[in-house]
């Protein structure tokens, strides 16, 4: 059946029943009647559809978001990276101007030199924000003043961002330590590869759990977290050796309970500071970055160390 016959059925059944109800009325009224009735139930049904279209065609529109705008009402601590494969993060900031074409950011917190010159592009890192297609939580953008070269040692000045993706924010997962009697660690502010110096027999310059050089102070320090990567320290202020600083080489024997064993077991890293930021009251947390590790040598004794 096609739509026309369809049209006309209806037609004639909608006079049929309009007679029906109007037994004397003329026939000719009849047919005008139905006939009317019939283009208003398709007009009303005309309307429905281009309302169920325009309201789909909005569902589907992915809603716009400016991003850096959002960052900036948010006052959101950005990461910025030198490249999307390098996990360091020189400086931190918070965007405080966005127009068209530039974002100025001003640097609140820096763990090193950003190293990058202007033309060149930098990985911002951020909360994951929702836009019209989904999370993302970083974007790349031509730096354009550096803080070095530019009019302000505190402040950065980008282009607007050329793309947003959602990357590994870490390639190690950190774990956080509840109960820290199932790890202890030894500490030294130098680099085993620079060191002339027997690990194995020295008081470290920090300890975490029962590994301190005789101060008692040393029992207030904890670890916060650890990966494969890594590991996070909440270290008194007073007892930090003056060399201890963002950047500096350190040398860690960390012990880790084996639940089989029942028994703690060392390992032995080299690593660098990469943070130093203000703790707890009187307690500084520490970010160290593993680059290197150390096996014993099972005939001497001694540590054979190798980076990374």
């Amino acid at each position: 059946m096609d739509l026309m016959q369809l049209i006309d059925d209806a037609g004639r059944a909608l006079t049929e029943a309009v007679h029906s109800v109007f037994p004397d009325a003329p026939a000719e009224a009849v047919r005008l009647g139905g006939g009317a009735l019939l283009g208003m139930a398709a007009l009303l049904l005309a309307v429905f559809a281009l309302r169920l279209f325009f309201k789909g065609s909005r569902t589907r529109s992915p809603k716009r978001v400016n991003i850096p705008r959002a960052l900036q009402r948010s006052g959101a601590v950005i990461d910025i990276l030198r490249s999307p494969n390098d996990d360091a993060v020189p400086v931190r900031c918070v965007i405080t101007s966005v127009s068209s074409g530039k974002i100025k950011c001003e640097i609140i917190e820096r763990l090193d030199i950003l190293g990058v010159a202007e033309g060149k592009e930098v990985t911002c890192v951020f909360t994951p924000i929702r836009n019209g297609k989904g999370k993302v939580n970083a974007f790349q953008a031509r730096l354009v003043e550096s803080d070095r070269s530019g009019r302000r040692a505190d402040r950065i000045v980008l282009a607007a961002p050329r793309d947003y993706a959602l990357i590994p924010r870490r390639k190690h997962g950190r774990k956080r330590v509840a109960d820290q009697q199932f790890i202890r660690v030894k500490l030294w502010v130098t680099a085993p590869f620079d060191a002339d110096l027997s690990f194995e027999d020295a008081a470290p310059h920090i300890g975490v759990n029962s590994f301190g050089n005789g101060d008692p102070s040393q029992s207030a320090n904890a670890v916060i977290n650890i990966s494969n990567g890594g590991l996070g320290l909440s270290v008194l202020d007073r007892i930090l050796p003056e060399t201890c600083a963002v950047g500096s080489g350190v040398t860690i024997n960390l012990f880790m309970f084996n639940f089989r064993e029942r028994t703690f077991k060392p390992y032995w890293y080299s690593g660098r500071v990469r943070s130093m930021t203000e703790g707890s009251p009187g307690f500084t947390r520490m970010g160290i970055e593993f680059d290197g590790q150390a096996r014993v040598d099972g005939r001497t004794g001694i540590l054979a160390w190798e980076k990374f």
